[in-house]
């Protein structure tokens, strides 16, 4: 019958209402007595049931009496019949042990994944799941075994023993070609293995001593195999479909488990990752515009975007001396973390060039060549960065600068535009590569655009680009002496407004204009109309250059 721990004292007692109903039910119809003697639940037997003798297992006994004087062929009849209850009383008892089997399975499982969904989804909930492992299948132990990354070995993390306490043993490891069965599971599913023919020991070595019959399910999580889940009992015959498919059960449950926390890894990963990113964006940031010391002769403003956390681009303004300031625009290569390495590179070594020497004397392409030879010290050639260096004298009104493969700025002068002159190739790629530099002539009002190809690749749905073209365009078509943060809100919508919304790339926009200088009167007043021709043409002269 039933081991008296697997069903509970409800439903053992209306099995035997209505057992003994059925025996009421066959004494009126036959005359012969039949009863039903209830038995101890608390008693265990097993093996199969017997006849003969009526007993119903721990649940109890059914009796047939009959009177003293009984001829033979009577009393053969009746016990034949009563033979025939027994029977059926017998189906129903099997009929009944299933039933009450699969719900007992059923809570079993049910009890563990609310266990598993209360915890915390930690290394202690794989114990639970194969303790229930051994309950559910009525085997000896349980023992998973981890899939390593690389696919090739497994790694026992965790066993559970009907008769012990859990054990983790992290050093037990199989190379999987030379676990056939592991392999065969995970390609074909679930397998049984009940004699070891065609297996050596170092095929099943890691099983307990004594083992008759063992079971291996995979493990497969939602992006493929985790690892086997393997049962195993020192006996032969009791491991049939239903225990594996209560295996498999469990297998399920465990890569639900396993899912959840690699996913719980990865998000953690991932908070701790931009958690650092944005410390990174805020503390070594290529986008330091900063506070301009008065004297500087000019107003300047500006935008950067990333594409992601982190980027590439480089924006900034160093004071030098009094009316010196160097401005420094850039582009690394790629994106994210990448172009960020290469771009906090370039400042580094900025920073380090303009501590080593007199910023009163030093010059772009100095500034440029120095740069360059440190990036390609510290950088793979694949590392480059497009970058334009260039020092505005407001005293001399000049800007003198030096460009490494970037966009060419613009120059802007009483609503006209026309883009400045490029030098050399981008910064990283030849040590001993050669740069030279260019001069412009300012005036008052004169505004520098600089950028970076952001702006300037931004493509349309017709695959069309803004190009320098679209940056020009902008801004001829504003207003004369409009403010220059105005002016970049301009070019910046008009950048954003020809492409399609998606975003491709860092985007840097710096404006700078300078101040609006008195201007020195003759010490003689009557100037002839040739010598003041003479001035003109001298001054659109530098601002050709």
């Amino acid at each position: 019958m039933f081991a008296a721990e697997v069903s509970p004292a409800s439903p053992v007692a209306d099995y035997r209402d209505q057992v003994a109903l059925l025996c009421q039910k066959f004494t009126r119809a036959t005359g012969w007595t039949v009863r039903f003697v209830a038995g101890s639940h608390e008693a265990e037997t097993e093996g199969p049931h017997r006849r003969g003798a009526s007993r119903l297992d721990a649940l109890g006994r059914i009796e047939l009496l009959l009177p003293a004087r009984i001829d033979h062929d009577t009393k053969r009849r009746a016990q034949s019949a009563t033979g025939l209850l027994v029977e059926m009383i017998e189906q129903l008892a099997a009929s009944w042990q299933d039933r009450n089997q699969r719900g007992g399975n059923l809570k079993r499982l049910v009890e563990v994944g609310r266990t598993l969904t209360a915890s915390s989804d930690g290394p202690e909930a794989v114990p639970v799941l194969l303790r229930a492992a051994v309950e559910l299948t009525c085997t000896q132990s349980a023992s998973f075994h981890l899939l390593d990354r690389d696919l090739r070995t497994l790694v026992l993390r965790g066993q559970a023993k009907a008769d012990s306490e859990t054990n983790i043993d992290d050093s037990l490891e199989r190379q999987l070609h030379a676990a056939p069965v592991d392999l065969r599971a995970l390609v074909e599913g679930p397998s049984i293995v009940e004699n070891w023919t065609g297996l050596n020991d170092d095929h099943c070595n890691w099983l307990p001593t004594e083992t008759a019959c063992a079971v291996c399910v995979p493990v497969i999580g939602s992006d493929g195999p985790l690892g086997t889940l393997w049962v195993s009992t020192t006996k032969l015959g009791i491991v049939g479909t239903e225990q594996v498919d209560l295996l498999q059960a469990v297998a399920t449950q465990l890569a639900a488990l396993l899912d959840r926390v690699a996913v719980r890894d990865e998000q953690a990963i991932r908070e701790r990752v931009l958690s650092e990113l944005q410390e990174l964006s805020e503390c070594n940031s290529g986008e330091q515009l900063g506070i301009l010391p008065p004297g500087t002769g000019f107003d300047a403003v500006g935008r950067c975007r990333s594409m992601y956390e982190v980027g590439g681009d480089l924006c900034e303004l160093v004071p030098l001396s009094e009316g010196r300031t160097l401005v420094a625009v850039g582009d690394a290569c790629g994106h994210s973390v990448q172009a960020a390495f290469v771009m906090t590179a370039v400042r580094s070594a900025m920073s380090a060039v303009l501590d080593d020497r007199e910023t009163d004397s030093i010059s772009p392409t100095e500034v440029v060549a120095r740069i360059n030879r440190a990036l390609c010290r510290v950088t793979m050639g694949h590392q480059f960065m497009s970058c334009l260096v260039g020092v505005i004298d407001s005293r001399r009104m000049n800007f003198v600068y030096s460009n490494a493969g970037h966009p060419v700025p613009i120059l802007v002068r009483s609503g006209e535009c026309r883009s400045l002159e490029s030098h050399g190739m981008p910064l990283g790629i030849l040590s001993d590569a050669e740069y030279t530099s260019g001069e412009v002539a300012l005036r008052g009002q004169d505004v520098l655009v600089l950028f970076s190809d952001g702006v300037l690749e931004t493509m349309n749905e017709r695959r069309e680009l803004f190009r320098p073209e679209g940056v020009i365009a902008t801004i001829e078509n504003g207003t004369a002496g409009e403010p220059i943060d105005g002016m970049m809100d301009r070019i910046w919508d008009a950048s954003e407004e020809h492409g399609d919304g998606t975003i491709e790339d860092d985007k840097t926009l710096l404006l700078l204009r300078m101040e609006q200088r008195p201007v020195a009167r003759p010490h003689h007043q009557g100037r002839s109309d040739h010598s003041r021709r003479q001035a003109a043409a001298v001054t659109d002269a530098q601002f050709s250059l």
